[in-house]
């Protein structure tokens, strides 16, 4: 009898829960709970910012950006507002946002301590990852852009497999003259008829009439810089960044020197 009236009471325990109101009880319960896990999720929000950096562009129409003099990146010449590859990306970004840019003209370790202070929101000059990375309240961006100081030929000439002893032009621009020296090349400043390599950026080969010899002299990883720690302001710009940076090539040969 007692495995058919345990059977019994199982197949009526629903009917018994629902008119008893303790299903009532377990619904008001279950929903409590759910608010309570909402709520903590909501505190514990990915990614977010503890200063709230973009929320407070968002609010008040407004990014205060470093610019570092550092041509064709950034050129901060004159009265007028800077000029560079990454400034047309930064207008750009900020037109997106519906923001307005106050630009403050400052050295690299300068903007680097505004991002930490909280005087900055964003730092753009070409800078490279390894530079900012030790910065103590500064965060890079995403390799945005990989950029190779590389030696180039003209065309007529057969290519080199080394330098050994041959005469580079080096742009007055580059100080990169070691560098061509460490890989046994004698570095000029002049672009003569002699000379028939040149050490640029590797974007600069084609409107130079140049063609890539495989000699790589360097490399870099080029990044913005941000207020470290401010996820949710650095995801949107790396957002932008990764729809943008195809064409960086481009805007770097519109504004070289």
């Amino acid at each position: 009898m007692r495995p058919k009236n345990r059977a019994a009471l199982w197949e009526i325990l629903p009917d018994l829960l629902r008119h008893s109101g303790i299903a009532a009880l377990f619904r008001r319960i279950a929903l409590s709970a759910s608010c309570l896990a909402v709520s903590s999720c909501d505190d514990l929000r990915f990614p977010r910012d503890p200063r709230q950096t973009l929320e407070t562009v968002l609010a008040t129409e407004a990014v205060t950006v470093a610019a570092v003099d550092n041509p064709p990146w950034v050129a901060v010449d004159g009265e007028g507002g800077p000029e560079g590859a990454e400034v047309d990306l930064v207008e750009a970004f900020a037109r997106e946002l519906g923001v307005s840019i106050e630009w403050k003209r400052l050295a690299a370790f300068e903007a680097l301590e505004g991002l930490e202070s909280g005087d900055l929101d964003l730092a753009i000059g070409g800078f490279e990852r390894k530079a900012v990375t030790p910065v103590a309240g500064a965060a890079p961006s995403y390799a945005y852009f990989h950029e190779a100081l590389v030696i180039g030929a003209r065309p007529e000439v057969p290519f080199p497999e080394e330098l050994d002893g041959q005469l580079v032009f080096v742009p007055s621009e580059e100080p990169i003259a070691e560098l061509v020296r460490n890989e046994g090349g004698t570095p000029v400043g002049e672009w003569s008829a002699e000379v028939a390599l040149a050490a640029v950026p590797h974007w600069q080969l084609a409107s130079r009439g140049l063609l890539p010899t495989g000699i790589v002299l360097q490399r870099a990883e080029h990044v913005v810089a941000v207020p470290q720690g401010e996820n949710a302001w650095l995801m949107r710009i790396e957002r932008f960044l990764r729809r943008e940076y195809a064409n960086m090539g481009e805007r770097l040969r519109e504004h070289q020197p």
